[in-house]
């Protein structure tokens, strides 16, 4: 089944720490081989191979009556079914949430970059920030999709 809505964040800011990062663990791995250390020097590779599938983006989509999100590979994501939606608003994230999974006051935040959010309010009381380039859209799809069901 198509979905709704759809779409795929690549942060900037994270695409940078992961390239430095790639860059740097390059240029130690190498080094760390002919120490006869392979062991922690795969453990390193693998562990950055690993957060990198993780985290290199963020889709939120909206399908089949539920809200779901996901960073990377999918691993790490969420879904709701949009009854539970109470209601929404574009938020701006203060510069020091940054990015990544977090508790904020009242809820959770997902973002894979700074800046403007889609505020989901639950019926539980909860909220979930979900940081986007498309907040607007992705409202507009969450409340259209509502109605819908």
């Amino acid at each position: 089944m198509e979905a709704d809505y759809k779409h795929t964040q690549f942060g900037a800011l994270t695409l940078i720490v992961f390239l430095v990062t790639g860059v740097l663990i390059a240029l130690i791995v190498p080094s760390m081989i002919a120490e006869d250390r392979m062991v922690v020097a795969f453990v390193m590779m693998g562990l950055y191979l690993l957060v990198l599938a993780l985290f290199y983006a963020f889709t939120v989509e909206i399908s089949e009556g539920k809200l779901k999100f996901w960073f990377g590979i999918g691993a790490i994501g969420k879904s709701y079914s949009l009854m539970e939606i109470q209601s929404t608003q574009e938020v701006e994230n203060p510069w020091y949430y940054l990015w990544g999974v977090k508790s904020i006051p009242g809820g959770w935040l997902y973002a894979i970059a700074p800046g403007s959010a889609a505020e989901i309010d639950f019926s539980n009381g909860k909220i979930a920030r979900l940081g986007t380039t498309q907040p607007k859209m992705l409202i507009k799809a969450i409340d259209d999709a509502s109605a819908a069901s």
